[in-house]
């Protein structure tokens, strides 16, 4: 007997596997057919709710139980779907798309007719039944992300009983009331894999270990979601994040540091005790462990994405570890939004962070090179190759490069560009103040405010013309590349951002602090080369008076 055999007969004699069961198949179908079959399956569901409004009319699916049976009917098909074997490939993929659009469907019919706590009860129960039918991993994974989005609704809107559809998004408290649900989330997810080696059924441990893939998995991007956008992030994505306006913008409350602390301190006691080679060398283990205790304090929930990720890695459960490691990663470049924070001293904080790291690992190499019985000495392994100095020098090289690059350019623009004053227009008539820069816009003529249009494919020009009103302003007018220039025109290209139009620039930042300064700005003061290079030095008043 081959050893897969014998291995399947052993799990048919102790009772973890049914009298019938068979060892896998391996498919031999290349990959592309699967997924463009995959593809033309999801495909179908476009057409079929197409079908589905034609026939029933779009009355009855909004009072009628048309949306009951057809969904009911769907997630019945793509159960027994994905329970059969031998099936033609295009009708073995159809099973995805039956289940999500039967979610879809009955998700949709209970949103009308209950309250959201109760379509989100009722929907939790449905996702149970379905794991606990179907016979995809991967499938229960999905269902378990699903119910722990199910649990977050239904926890939320418990308090408000009579709140239906969107209207859960406009509850007062909603993003602490998420931030409590995703750490009670956390701690269910660690009693189960506490519990799962000591579960006698093996089905039931599969299904439920399954399921709490997904489950952990929403933790981990709640978490993330709760931090808002993450450094750089920021920048390229329009729009803040879900946790811009959480405890990260306006201070943590003493409860939350406390609850991050608390997560922080178990993850490192959970690796302390569950991996000797980090006691192995307590001094680094230690250091490392107050740092990121440390920064605990600051995050929210740094400490709950460090406690999953710790118990994930001590369970052996890498990809998910993975993901734990980039969730942890883009809480702490979320400190970046911290907006009750100085920027400098954020600065110093993540500075001196980075630098204790620093002098604990040259200390464990530094210990290791004078121990001949560390596994770390030089003595123990092979010499290191001599390419990544060179490579870390040349990289740090052309950093600077491109830097003084940057910095020459602007220098010469300083120097040599004609001095011109551009007339604001307020973005907000309120304030323009956000944070700590100045939203910049300019009457831009025509069309020119919006990408598309008559400007496609090249930047558009604008010229400036010296305003006779007023000396050193000048007005933005309309330009193509042919139009004639009067004298003392400029052309300045357009830039594009967030699918618009801009003039040099949007923002004007400046010292945190110095906000009122800035509030009587009427002019941007430009540098300006005969080449349509231009530069933002500075805010004037009224009568052109620089503001400093």
């Amino acid at each position: 007997m081959s050893a897969p055999a014998s291995v399947l007969q052993r799990a048919i004699d102790q009772g973890l596997l049914p009298a019938d069961a068979e060892w896998p198949r391996e498919d031999t179908r290349p990959w592309p057919v699967l997924m463009l079959t995959a593809l033309g399956a999801w495909l179908v569901v476009v057409p079929l709710i197409g079908v589905i409004a034609l026939t029933f009319g779009d009355a009855l699916l909004r009072e009628g139980p048309a949306l009951y049976v057809f969904g009911i009917g769907l997630l019945v098909f793509g159960v027994v779907i994905s329970r059969q074997r031998g099936l033609a490939l295009f009708v073995e993929q159809l099973f995805m798309p039956a289940l999500m659009l039967g979610l879809g469907c009955l998700g949709g019919a209970l949103l009308r007719d209950v309250s959201i706590s109760m379509a989100a009860l009722a929907l939790g129960v449905t996702i149970v039944v379905l794991a606990v039918f179907t016979p995809l991993g991967w499938l229960r994974t999905l269902l378990g992300f699903l119910l722990a989005a199910c649990v977050l609704v239904f926890t939320v809107a418990a308090t408000q009983p009579d709140t239906r559809g969107w209207d859960l998004l406009d509850v007062d408290g909603l993003q602490l009331r998420a931030w409590q649900h995703v750490h009670f989330a956390l701690l269910v997810w660690l009693a189960v894999i506490w519990a799962l080696p000591r579960m006698a059924g093996a089905r039931l441990g599969g299904l439920i270990d399954s399921m709490a893939d997904g489950w952990c998995a929403h933790v981990l991007w709640m978490l993330a979601l709760l931090a808002g956008n993450t450094f750089l992030v920021g920048g390229m994505v329009a729009g803040g994040g879900f946790g811009q306006t959480t405890g990260m913008a306006g201070g943590v409350d003493r409860w939350q540091t406390a609850v991050s602390l608390a997560c922080g301190v178990a993850a490192v006691v959970l690796l302390g005790r569950r991996w000797t080679a980090l006691r192995a060398s307590p001094v680094l283990g230690g250091g490392v462990a107050l740092l990121l205790v440390v920064l605990c304090g600051f995050l929210p929930g740094l400490g709950a994405a460090c406690l999953c990720t710790a118990a994930l890695a001590v369970t052996g459960r890498w990809p998910l570890a993975g993901l734990g490691s980039a969730a942890v990663l883009w809480i702490v470049g979320s400190f970046y939004y911290a907006l009750a924070w100085p920027l400098a001293d954020k600065a110093l904080l993540l500075a001196g962070i980075g630098a204790a790291l620093g002098a604990l690992a040259w200390a464990a190499r530094y210990r290791a090179t004078r121990d001949p019985a560390s596994p770390s000495s030089p003595d123990n392994h092979a010499p290191a190759s001599s390419r990544w100095p060179a490579l870390i020098a040349l990289a740090g090289v052309a950093t600077l490069a491109v830097a003084s690059g940057a910095i020459f350019q602007k220098e010469n623009i300083l120097r040599d560009g004609q001095p011109v004053f551009v007339r604001l227009a307020p973005v907000d008539p309120r304030s323009l103040m956000q944070g700590d820069y100045m939203a910049l816009d300019f009457a831009l003529p025509g069309d020119l405010r919006w990408e598309g249009g008559q400007h496609r494919g090249e930047r558009p020009l604008v010229l400036l013309r010296p305003d006779p009103a007023l000396p050193s302003t000048y007005t933005l007018v309309e330009a193509d590349r042919g139009t004639p220039r009067q004298p003392g025109d400029l052309a300045v290209p357009l830039s594009p951002k967030d699918g618009r139009w801009v003039f040099v620039t949007d923002a004007w930042f400046f010292k945190e602090g110095d906000a009122a300064k800035f509030e009587t700005a009427r002019y941007g003061e430009f540098r300006i080369l005969p080449n349509g290079s231009a530069l933002l030095v500075g805010m004037a008043d009224e009568h052109l008076q620089p503001l400093r």
